[in-house]
């Protein structure tokens, strides 16, 4: 039998809970310990959950035999510290970005990882998800012509309103936001399908309070001589937009809400989904197939470190303004 990698989870938040949900499902990971701070909400999970142990604390979960694999989806503050500690324990390590709120401590812990050899990659949508694959394979047959733009606009309102109600710190400059926590994958995807990209301006709109998170961006970036633009607000009423296009001479591409694929010649826009599969299981799915991959030593498509400190670099620097 195929042997099946254990994971530690570390942080059973919104995100941590959905991919513990999903990792039961598929043939080569298996949940195996968690940790949460809170406390509460680690028993409750673990009570749910046939075969997974709660684990006394970060460390003593680290260290367990049964952990191949440790994934870290706690908040950003955290990531660079428990990173740190898997690797010195030897153990691979699955991230949520961002790596941290500092970009100094996120270059250490680059460096750190790349010279340990040790696998490691960041959790972010596009490294699996059917829309980029598809993208790229368009762009690799030249499908597209001369790229003309990109464009990526969000308005998430009902995100940041569900959002920051289950993590309160999401709401915070330091750690939170929508573009940390969105436009970052698009950030992923951008250099991915075009390079690297530079930051040309940005302006951002300020939090509702002081401390809080940015309610708007506005910034023009680019990939070699390709136009990168991005819009996003969490500000007005409406249903959220979550929309990342690609203008081709020939053909265009569109993203849709994280997980759909659109495609036009110019007269409307198609639909160009998995037949027969829900979006979000399926990234998932797709998501543990390139960490299994990642643990084999085989080919995947998981961003590295160092990929998830381009993305940090960027977003931080659109903060900036």
């Amino acid at each position: 039998m195929t042997e099946r990698h254990g994971i530690g989870f570390i942080g059973l938040g919104s995100i941590g809970q959905r991919m513990l949900a999903q990792a039961w499902n598929h043939p080569r990971v298996k949940p195996t310990v968690a940790w949460d701070l809170a406390t509460e909400r680690l028993a409750q999970t673990v009570a749910n959950s046939t075969g997974l142990r709660a684990a006394g604390d970060v460390n003593s979960l680290i260290n367990d035999d049964s952990v191949d694999v440790v994934y870290i989806a706690s908040p950003p503050l955290t990531h660079a510290v428990y990173a740190n500690a898997a690797l010195e324990c030897g153990k691979p390590v699955l991230c949520e970005k961002p790596l941290g709120i500092d970009v100094a401590t996120s270059e250490a812990l680059v460096a750190r990882a790349s010279a340990s050899g040790i696998a490691h990659g960041v959790n972010f949508i596009f490294a699996s998800a059917h829309p980029a694959t598809q993208i790229e394979q368009a762009l690799a047959r030249a499908e597209l012509g001369e790229i003309k733009g990109v464009e990526t606009y969000l308005h998430l309102p009902n995100w940041a309103r569900r959002r920051y109600a289950e993590a309160p710190w999401l709401m915070e400059s330091d750690q939170g936001g929508f573009v940390r926590e969105v436009l970052s994958h698009f950030i992923y995807l951008t250099e991915r399908l075009f390079g690297p990209a530079v930051i040309n301006n940005s302006r951002c709109r300020q939090g509702v309070r002081p401390g809080n998170a940015i309610t708007g961006v506005v910034a023009e970036l680019t990939c070699g001589d390709i136009p990168i633009n991005l819009y996003g607000s969490t500000l007005g009423c409406g249903p959220d937009v979550c929309n990342y296009t690609v203008w081709g001479e020939q053909c265009s591409y569109r993203v849709y809400n994280l997980y759909g694929l659109q495609i036009t010649t110019g007269e409307r826009w198609l639909d160009s989904n998995t037949a027969d599969t829900d979006p979000a299981s399926d990234w998932h799915q797709r998501q543990y197939d390139q960490l299994a991959a990642m643990l084999d030593g085989q080919p995947h498509t998981l961003p590295d470190f160092a990929s998830g400190l381009s993305v940090q670099r960027l977003i931080e620097g659109i903060l900036a303004g």
